[in-house]
């Protein structure tokens, strides 16, 4: 006797009840927050993402605005050359933007140098003012500390302390502590400044 399968139903979709389906709509046509506050001022919701961009004298697609070379045109034009014949200027008239100042604010704040922020752990700035305190700038010294329990080598100590000395937001506090904060660093004669066992020292 041949035994019949039963036949099971297809799931049909359900309407979920619980979505809000114009909210829904209203998040997938958002395009997302300018940040940049120069364009988010100058930018013109009525026209489209393309035209806006291209108005304020920037690059909407990179690839158009700085094409890839093609090897075949530049052998075609190189022909054309050698032969006599004229050849058409791939160049386009460019266009005064309305909006260029949207450009020039940025190209002046990519130009701005803000400073390096990079800056040391706490922890690490508080072991190397110790062993500033501890042993000055004498960096053998400071490797054969009981409490180098890294195994860090006097080089590395050496790198620490002037990295840190270069960093003046962090090593201020600690020069007016010291009351070293009028002194000249490059002073070879002043002898707070001076390092010991170094492969550089004079």
């Amino acid at each position: 006797m041949v035994r019949r399968l039963r036949k099971n139903r297809k799931t049909q979709q359900v309407y979920d009840y619980a979505r809000n389906r114009k909210r829904m709509s209203q998040k997938d046509r958002r395009n997302g927050s300018i940040r940049n506050a120069e364009v988010r001022a100058a930018y013109d919701k009525t026209k489209n993402p393309a035209r806006n961009i291209r108005e304020m004298g920037l690059a909407f697609d990179v690839n158009r605005a700085i094409p890839i070379p093609n090897v075949r045109t530049q052998i075609k034009d190189m022909e054309k050359a050698l032969s006599g014949q004229k050849m058409k200027s791939g160049l386009r008239k460019s266009r005064s933007a309305p909006k260029q100042y949207v450009a020039e604010q940025m190209e002046e704040e990519a130009n701005e140098f803000n400073g390096s922020r990079f800056r040391i752990a706490r922890s690490m700035v508080r072991k190397i003012t110790a062993m500033i305190d501890r042993y000055g700038f004498n960096y053998q010294a400071m490797a054969k500390d009981r409490s180098n329990y890294e195994q860090e080598t006097w080089r590395q100590f050496r790198s620490k302390v002037r990295r840190f000395l270069r960093i003046p937001e962090q090593c201020t506090p600690y020069l007016e502590e010291k009351g070293w904060i009028d002194c000249d660093m490059s002073d070879p004669t002043d002898p707070r400044w001076k390092e010991f066992c170094t492969d550089d020292e004079s």
